[in-house]
């Protein structure tokens, strides 16, 4: 299944504009451009209203009439001042804005359960009030657990979506997660796939924004430079969605190479992005390249969500692989992230080096920060539990497996699992762990955020309080000064995540 979602998010002003009433104008008449656009090119489409635009008697008679088959209206869940003072909550923004991208006051886990439940309920009656139903699709760029669980068990939606992996960006950092496509979440965080039928929210989460595979973990770091010093996605307004090229690169890397049964992609604009709708030229592009692919399909997010339920009764197993690098034209930097209800990992080439850049476990003891009291910063990070990390670890290297090697192929195994291999070496990803062959791998436990005791069959892991290990079978692990070397007893090893 090849899913896209044309979706763009609806803010009423963007106070960075500095002139309020020029930034309610520019973000009208932006939506309605991306409207039009939905129009012409006869696509579905999903438009998500903040409580401010919702309540808004332009947008109201914008979209009053235009809810049908192929236009899907749902709710963008940030905070805006209208929404704390219709229940009764202090506004602990800045007094002369209503709305604020910082984590206080702009998102739902800076409050508490109830206040939470206070803003959801009136955003949700509202919405029904103007237009009759209840949203099915609800987005943020930051969703707590507690909202996702309530919203999924009193709501019934269909989809949940949220930012990309990122770093210290905007007021928020996502690391680790399940990289794209979409997952069942754990209930008591919703950055974790659900372990078991009992911890699992019966509404799966989406990632936005189609994040370069190859660039937007690192910014640069291993991936060999580029110039363009920006978010590695497919948005509009940044250069990586605005040159034709790399939106070539980008459909051939999530809809023509192995994905193990389901792509997925979002493409779009928030309204508040820039002064002007320079983006609009770029974003017409996109429409044009990707409404030419007939294997693509269209859908609303409720659509999407609702298939994926349909399909999936647990987190599924996908993959998106770059085979080569739209910054170097060639094949010299590769990169496949694997995701399955256990863990995420990304094996990685540059040049002549191929390494696991990072490896995390999904588990339900990782309780979110934010579960059961609110977050008193005014950023918020969502983590799972790191195996190997080359971004924010000191060492640069992960889980080395070649400083010898070539171009790697990807073959699907089975439903579930992916072979890379080059020359005589290769690595399968399973839904039970990582098998290689013909590999004798390192590791720096050095300078890494968790503690790391190594033996001779497992290294044991502690962090947030919780253990756990990364395990060996088929061979033995032998450490000097922090560096493991995994050996094989004859030319096979398993590892687990545990």
């Amino acid at each position: 299944m090849k899913v896209l979602n044309y979706m763009n998010f609806v803010r009423h002003y963007e106070p960075r504009m500095g002139n309020d009433a020029l930034s309610r104008e520019v973000l009208y008449e932006t939506t309605v451009k991306q409207l039009e656009l939905a129009r012409e090119f006869k696509i579905a489409s999903t438009f998500l209203l903040q409580y401010d635009a919702l309540i808004d008697e332009r947008y109201i008679n914008l979209f009053k009439d235009e809810v049908d088959e192929h236009t899907e209206l749902g709710l963008w869940f940030e905070i805006a001042r209208p929404l704390t003072d219709k229940v009764g909550l202090e506004w602990r923004g800045e007094e002369n804005v209503t709305w604020d991208w910082k984590i206080i006051p702009g998102f739902p886990m800076a409050y508490t359960q109830e206040e939470r439940k206070a803003m959801i309920d009136e955003a949700m009656n509202t919405f029904r009030d103007i237009y009759g139903f209840y949203p099915k699709s609800v987005a943020s760029w930051l969703i707590d657990s507690y909202t996702a669980q309530y919203l999924s068990e009193q709501y019934d939606i269909s989809m949940l979506a949220f930012c990309r992996d990122q770093t210290n960006t905007d007021a928020y950092t996502l690391i680790g997660g399940y990289f794209n496509q979409a997952y069942y979440p754990c209930k008591n965080n919703i950055f974790t796939p659900a372990q078991s039928p009992e911890n699992q929210l019966k509404t799966p989460a989406f990632r936005l924004l189609g994040s370069d595979p190859v660039h937007n973990y690192d910014d640069n770091k291993y991936s060999g430079g580029t110039e363009k010093h920006t978010c590695y996605t497919l948005e509009p307004v940044w250069e990586s969605g605005r040159d034709p090229k790399i939106v070539d690169w980008f459909i051939r890397t999530y809809y023509d190479n192995e994905d193990l049964g389901f792509s997925y992609a979002q493409i779009g604009q928030e309204n508040s992005f820039g002064t002007t709708h320079k983006f609009l030229p770029a974003l017409r592009m996109q429409l044009e390249k990707f409404t030419q692919r007939k294997d693509i399909q269209f859908q609303t997010m409720r659509e999407t969500g609702e298939w994926f339920k349909k399909t999936y009764t647990r987190t599924p197993a996908t993959c998106v692989t770059a085979l080569d690098d739209w910054a170097t034209g060639n094949d010299s930097i590769q990169s496949i992230y694997y995701d399955c209800q256990k863990y995420v990992a990304n094996i990685f080439r540059h040049k002549n080096k191929i390494f696991i850049r990072c490896l995390y476990l999904f588990d339900d003891r990782n309780t979110e920060y934010y579960l059961t009291k609110p977050c008193e910063t005014w950023n918020a990070t969502y983590e799972n539990l790191p195996v190997v990390d080359t971004l924010i670890w000191e060492d640069n290297d992960g889980l080395l497996l070649d400083t010898d090697a070539v171009a790697f192929t990807i073959d699907k195994t089975d439903d579930h699992s992916i072979k890379v291999s080059w020359g005589d070496k290769e690595v399968t990803f399973c839904e039970d762990g990582i098998h290689m062959k013909n590999i004798t791998a390192t590791f720096n436990t050095n300078g890494n955020q968790a503690n790391i005791v190594p033996g001779e069959q497992a290294l044991t892991y502690t962090f947030n309080d919780i253990p756990y290990s990364l395990s060996v079978e088929g061979g033995k692990i032998a450490t000097k000064d922090g560096v493991c070397t995994f050996t094989p007893d004859e030319n096979e090893l398993h590892f687990s995540v545990q």
